[in-house]
């Protein structure tokens, strides 16, 4: 529950979730603790008052001890079946308040379409931006020398198509100058489905922000790379640059044919796939499953967290491996050849093994994998994925 707690808070600081609704899940996370809450262990037996100790009295404190051995574990089991069973109350109200927001158009019974494009020839530009309230983001390069950015949007509250023209332009922002693009459409009163063309060069930046949406993107190159959207999914896919960053609160995250000295996904509610080839990989999903392939002998440290989803790593065939898996109430397989374990633990709720293998180079991927409820699964490819 602690655990929780936390990642609501480190939502709001971020500014992913209002004080208000951090209020509302936190009120919902104690009501169901309160409802859970096991009873006291607590034995309390009064002195005997004797000279020696009987067979009866030691046998009842032997009894006493392995009461509170089984009450201990299974105490620890009822933790993460209310870690389970409160997460999936949580998600369900996350879940149910942004589909609310995804069907946004359908609270209104009036509303105008307003198709309109942007488009100015451009030079050297270096960082591009992007943020959009409302609706979803394609991203695209060409060869042309200019930005072309396509919008298709749909305001509501409004009943003349003039009047409509009128409010999307006045809420939209487009503007090249000091070598950056800006596009931002900020009002909440009209979507805005946005394909935005760009030249095919390497950015220094690229930055696209959605509130609602999800965003696509192929055949980009930027040194640095960054992708949030509160809810909608994130698919990417023939990506190059050195540090990539990518952020969804409710969405799924797919990132393939790609690779980056640095890659960091995260998602609360929803599954990361990446392939590629990575020199540092750090993925983290709150209540969904993470599967990254490993494209090349490349990656020095791999690091992957869940607490209700599966873990599943790829790495190259005949690479060297130094692992640490772990899971409390899942399990977890090596499907790799030669491989040395160091420590290994089997309990009933905390499951660990840390291995060694040994490879055709002297390279070494570092693998951390822990998931609370889910399973930890490692494999090679038995050939070089292209």
């Amino acid at each position: 529950m602690n655990q929780e707690r936390k990642k609501i808070l480190e939502l709001v600081q971020k500014g992913k979730l209002s004080a208000q609704e951090a209020i509302i899940l936190l009120e919902a996370l104690e009501e169901d603790g309160e409802k859970n809450a096991p009873v006291s262990e607590t034995l309390t037996t009064e002195p005997i008052q004797s000279e020696h100790t009987s067979f009866e009295e030691k046998e009842f404190e032997f009894k006493t001890e392995e009461k509170k051995q089984e009450e201990k574990t299974n105490k620890e089991d009822s933790f993460y079946t209310q870690l389970e069973s409160a997460g999936e109350k949580i998600f369900d109200f996350v879940n149910n308040a942004l589909n609310k927001i995804k069907h946004f158009d359908f609270q209104f019974n009036q509303s105008v379409d307003v198709p309109h494009t942007f488009q100015q020839a451009v030079t050297g530009i270096e960082r591009i931006e992007l943020d959009v309230a409302n609706g979803p983001v394609r991203l695209v390069t060409w060869d042309q020398p200019e930005v072309r950015i396509e919008c298709q949007a749909k305001v509501y509250r409004s009943e003349d198509r003039e009047d409509a023209r009128n409010y999307f332009l006045d809420n939209t922002v487009f503007s090249v100058e000091k070598e950056m693009l800006i596009f931002a459409t900020q009002s909440k009163w009209m979507r805005v489905e946005t394909v935005a063309y760009i030249p095919k060069e390497n950015y220094k930046k690229i930055s696209v922000r959605i509130f609602n949406g999800g965003i696509t993107g192929e055949q980009l190159e930027a040194k640095y790379l960054t992708i949030k959207t509160t809810n909608g999914k994130v698919e990417l896919s023939n990506i190059e640059g050195e540090k990539f960053d990518i952020d969804t609160v409710n969405g799924q995250i797919k990132l393939s044919n790609s690779n980056a000295l640095q890659l960091e996904a995260e998602t609360v509610n929803g599954a990361i796939d990446a392939i590629g080839d990575f020199e540092s990989v750090d993925l983290q999903s709150f209540n969904g499953n993470i599967s990254c392939t490993l494209t090349e002998n490349n990656t020095n440290k791999f690091e992957a967290k869940a607490v209700t989803g599966n873990i599943k790593l790829i790495v190259p065939g005949n690479s060297s491996v130094d692992g640490d898996v772990r899971s409390n109430l899942g399990n977890y397989k090596l499907e790799l050849d030669g491989i040395d374990v160091l420590h290994e633990k089997k309990e009933i709720i905390q499951k660990q093994v840390k291995f060694k293998r040994t490879g055709s180079d002297d390279h070494v991927i570092h693998v951390l994998a822990d998931t609370k409820t889910g399973s930890v699964n490692i494999g090679e490819a038995k050939s070089t994925v292209v």
